[in-house]
């Protein structure tokens, strides 16, 4: 769930990510996730928080999150789209920046709670704003059980540094190319006896004799 989570423009920010803290409690059934940053461009918080709370059969109820503070320009929860206008009676047209949410891993810290039960009629389709309330919630509980069990269940191999999956995700093995390139490098076939041509030496000499030394003057 992670990955899917994670956009582009989240691994910068996350990469200030110091710390996380989980826990699961059983009545009321509830996960919350803490994550501790240090100093950065993008927001003044230095800890953020959010609680997942559950109905029965897993199904989220809602989410208490942070407000997230940020800074003037650096909001990854938003992007600005370029929109043209037409004037009615002058038919003038004008283009305007506007401001519209986008999908982030931050959104996983906004309040929000499911919606009552709603009964859909026969090939009717579900309002575009609850379906996509619905979806911010399901997201915001995978990401919490994805932490909850990173910090538990799978917490040794991270420590060992078995566990690459959310480096991987940040920024990647710093040393992957450098292992492609190795790998690349074996797998070139290697030349038959006799079934390349010999070249010749420097300067018409005989071939695999060494190269005349440069003498300074």
């Amino acid at each position: 769930m992670l990955q899917q989570a994670i956009r582009k423009q989240d691994k910068e920010a996350l990469t200030y990510l110091s710390d996380v803290f989980a826990k699961k409690t059983e009545e009321p059934e509830a996960i919350y996730v803490e994550f501790h940053f240090r100093e950065n461009p993008f927001f003044s918080n230095t800890k953020l928080s959010y609680t997942v709370r559950y109905k029965e059969h897993d199904e989220p109820e809602g989410v208490e999150g942070s407000v997230i503070d940020w800074k003037d320009g650096k909001n990854l929860t938003q992007k600005k789209i370029k929109k043209k206008q037409k004037h009615k009676k002058t038919n003038e047209t004008r283009t305007i920046v506007k401001t519209v949410p986008t999908d982030s891993f931050f959104n996983v810290f906004e309040s929000r709670k499911a919606p009552e039960e709603v009964e859909l009629k026969d090939g009717e389709d579900m309002d575009s704003d609850v379906e996509k309330l619905m979806m911010g919630l399901e997201e915001a509980s995978d990401v919490a059980n994805d932490f909850f069990d990173m910090y538990t269940t799978d917490a040794l191999e991270y420590y060992l540094n078995f566990g690459q999956q959310f480096g991987d995700l940040l920024g990647g093995n710093p040393y992957g190319d450098e292992d492609e390139a190795e790998e690349e490098e074996d797998e070139k076939p290697k030349a038959k006896k006799g079934g390349a041509k010999k070249e010749a030496g420097p300067e018409g000499g005989a071939p695999g004799s060494p190269k005349p030394e440069c003498k300074q003057q």
